[in-house]
């Protein structure tokens, strides 16, 4: 296990009030690379945004580098005393307290622990607020990520019905032309931050970019509140107002020219139609911002 890679993660969460809106964020730092992460949640808690910046840091970094060499380091006692101490006891107990009550955020530990036996990590606790600047990097992506909830109902509020209790989930998609073309995304649906790329060749970046979207829908399972970020006009106008005219007109442009890469617009609907899908150009309101863009770009590059 030496050889594996070594990776330094830093995270932080909060809420205010507590109980209330709440962020967390994460540093993730490998040979002279770094990821940042975050996001929010409208109702939590401070110990659970705690846990969720380490789930998230740890379910992206799988998809990055596989099995890594960890030493994590957070501000709370909570998640770092919970990890390496209570929870081979909890376990033990069927998660359940020693006084017999059920484990407070047990699904949120289960998730936590599940992921942390995929590396080797090293849990260390640090004094918040004292200084150190990747621990204060992670509060200040907490915080603004808490600070963006603001923002988001007026940019994105769910209509009536059913609709309402969708999951929400996030997606960003970045085409590559240069060299081996390719395709790369990130997903965020709750806890998890999955990183998808793929190739085809020969490919226009237009067909990249559609190729992209496409698959990153079809990993959802069950229907979601999607919003979907990517810098490229042509998949956010096409997605939000270009393919309806097309149908309208049997698949031709407005000069009556068969409309490019038809097919694989047809197959994006169609998983496109499974969910609700809003088209943001750009990083928009998200609590992650251009972050998981610019990863995106990376992993179609990698290609």
């Amino acid at each position: 296990m030496d050889d594996i890679p070594h990776v330094e993660i830093y995270t932080d969460g909060g809420c205010d009030p507590n109980p209330g809106p709440g962020g967390w964020g994460a540093v993730i730092r490998h040979a002279g690379r770094e990821w940042r992460l975050s996001g929010n949640d409208p109702a939590t808690t401070n110990n659970r945004m705690e846990l969720q910046a380490a789930a998230a840091a740890l379910s992206l970094l799988q998809g990055l580098l596989g099995p890594c060499r960890v030493d994590l380091y957070t501000d709370s006692r909570y998640l770092q005393e919970g990890i390496t101490r209570y929870i081979p006891l909890w376990e033990r107990n069927d998660w359940l307290t020693r006084d017999g009550h059920p484990v407070k955020n047990r699904a949120m530990w289960r998730t936590l622990h599940r992921l942390a036996r995929m590396h080797r990590v090293t849990w260390h606790w640090l004094r918040g607020h004292d200084g150190h600047p990747l621990n204060e990097l992670a509060d200040r992506l907490a915080t603004a990520a808490r600070q963006r909830l603001a923002q988001e109902p007026a940019a994105e509020s769910p209509t009536q019905g059913a609709e309402d209790s969708l999951p929400t989930a996030l997606v960003y998609v970045k085409a590559s032309g240069r060299g081996a073309s390719g395709w790369g995304a990130v997903l965020r649906d709750g806890l998890q931050v999955r990183p998808l790329s793929g190739t085809a060749a020969p490919a226009t970046v237009n067909a990249l970019l559609i190729r992209g979207a496409t698959e990153a829908l079809r990993a959802l399972d069950g229907q979601h509140r999607v919003i979907l970020h990517s810098d490229a006009g042509y998949l956010v106008n096409g997605g939000a107002r270009w393919a309806a005219a097309w149908q309208a007109r049997g698949w031709l442009t407005k000069d009556g020219r068969p409309v490019a890469n038809r097919e694989l617009w047809e197959e994006l609907l169609a998983e496109a139609r499974r969910h609700r899908v809003t088209w943001v150009r750009g990083p928009g309101d998200a609590p992650t911002g251009p972050d998981d863009l610019a990863l995106a770009g990376k992993l179609a590059a990698r290609r």
